[in-house]
């Protein structure tokens, strides 16, 4: 089945080719796509790797059905030290100079920017060619084709999705006491709203106090999104579906600055550091929690990968020492969460200039596999995006990515919305100017709504 799907594939690209590209018989000619990537996490490479195997796979057909043109893979797999904001940087600028890649790796929460300003094309006439026969566009998770969509139209194809839990050290609690029962019951409790961001809050100063760690909690060192948990689970709200508004929920944010201030300065002053936001990745992120200096840890499951294949902790380790949840609700009555940031494939404006749409199109389909997105998924600790990986005999392997499945069930986007950018960042300055000591907690409050309104007028809802 697989096989007439290529072949069929590669039928349609000769096609498609025939009118866009002629060539002379005897010649054969090489049609070059370029593919740029990110990580920034180093595991994920599989994101620019899956083409070269695309690559390969459609040129042996091809060569099978005698056609006189073949196609090259050219890209490229940023990772850490350059992080999204430098990548997205770099993307702009080759845009401008009329030299932007055919296909464009993202999150899904750049289309409606992307789209507005004509750099990326809509995409809903490619899927519609090959949505029932031709590929596996209609066993993507429902979900993740909303994420892409940006008035009405799809812009993107979902190239994977994670969520973010909180790591816990067994090791830790072990020694503060907890049985082992106790340690594997945590993540039940925080699913049912019964161990709260304060319960958190409250056993990592215990551990600090009783030197068992230096951190009680580490999370992200540089501007992401994985501090917004912390909002959500006060019950805050980020977006309306109804109105593609970005919202600003007054008390759950009044109550996110006071936990972060009483995490620095207050009742449980040391169980943040107060420069974690100004810190290094590797000593002040994945060194604490791999190496036990830090009781809990905020984030994502692709680090479970990046820790091993760094060498940082074993598979063994691991699973003895590290537990993992989903972020406490913030109070009880509030519900926990997760947050998924769910990557995506684009092609832009310049590749259908060029006229190579079409054949950037084929390629992003082929690598739209249950197994070449399960090489990835198992490579990089993300989840599946389409319900066949969940049985795909690469994707079973890895029972991390199994135990972590039902966090999808508590999780959100951030919203697609062309201002996002600035309330991220605002959310960010905001946080740490807390942490730092610049801000209290009642002034952060008043900055960040002030700032918000400023920067997104109308775009922006404030609820109660």
């Amino acid at each position: 089945m697989r096989k007439s799907i290529i072949i069929t594939l590669a039928t349609l690209l000769l096609l498609s080719i025939a009118f866009t590209l002629p060539v002379k018989a005897e010649e054969v000619k090489t049609i070059t796509i370029t593919v740029w990537t990110i990580g920034p996490d180093p595991p994920s490479e599989y994101r620019l790797k899956n083409f070269f195997i695309a690559e390969e796979m459609l040129n042996k057909y091809l060569e099978t059905l005698g056609a006189n043109v073949r196609v090259k893979v050219e890209g490229e797999f940023f990772v850490s030290p350059v992080e999204w904001e430098e990548y997205k940087k770099k993307f702009y600028l080759a845009y401008e100079a009329g030299e932007a890649p055919d296909i464009y790796l993202t999150g899904h929460e750049d289309i409606g920017f992307l789209a507005e300003e004509g750099m990326i094309i809509p995409l809903d006439e490619y899927i519609a060619e090959y949505w029932n026969n031709l590929s596996y566009y209609n066993d993507i998770i429902p979900t993740l084709w909303e994420a892409v969509k940006w008035k009405g139209k799809i812009y993107a194809i979902p190239q994977d999705t994670e969520a973010r839990p909180l790591y816990f050290r067994k090791d830790v609690l072990r020694k503060l006491g907890w049985s082992e029962e106790e340690i594997e019951a945590l993540p039940e409790r925080i699913r049912k709203g019964e161990f709260t961001l304060y319960d958190l809050l409250k056993v990592a100063k215990e551990a600090v106090d009783k030197g068992l760690v230096e951190r009680g909690l580490v999370h992200r060192v540089k501007e992401g999104w994985d501090y917004l948990q912390f909002y959500l689970g006060f019950g805050g709200r980020l977006w309306d579906p109804e109105t593609g508004k970005m919202v600003f929920s007054q008390e759950a944010w009044k109550k996110t600055l006071k936990w972060f201030y009483d995490a620095v300065w207050g009742d449980y002053k040391g169980v943040i550091w107060s420069g974690q936001f100004s810190f290094d990745w590797t000593k002040d992120f994945h060194l604490p929690i791999t190496k036990g200096t830090a009781l809990f840890c905020s984030g994502g499951t692709w680090h479970k990968a990046e820790w091993i294949k760094k060498g940082l902790i074993t598979e063994e380790e691991f699973w003895k020492n590290i537990g993992f949840a989903l972020h406490p609700a913030g109070e009880p009555g509030k519900k926990p969460v997760t947050l998924s940031h769910p990557l995506i494939y684009t092609i832009t404006s310049q590749a259908k200039e060029r006229g190579k749409d079409r054949i950037a199109f084929l390629l992003i389909t082929l690598v739209t596999s249950p197994t070449l997105n399960s090489i990835h998924s198992v490579e990089s600790a993300h989840l599946a995006i389409m319900y066949s990986q969940i049985t795909n005999s690469i994707y079973v392997r890895d029972p991390f990515l199994k135990k972590v499945a039902y966090m999808l069930d508590y999780t959100t986007f951030i919203p697609n919305h062309p201002k996002w950018a600035d309330y991220s960042r605002l959310v960010f300055e905001t946080i740490r100017a807390v942490e730092t000591g610049e801000l209290g907690p009642e002034d952060a409050y008043e900055f960040l709504l002030e700032e918000l309104k400023k920067a997104l007028g109308d775009a922006l809802i404030i609820e109660p």
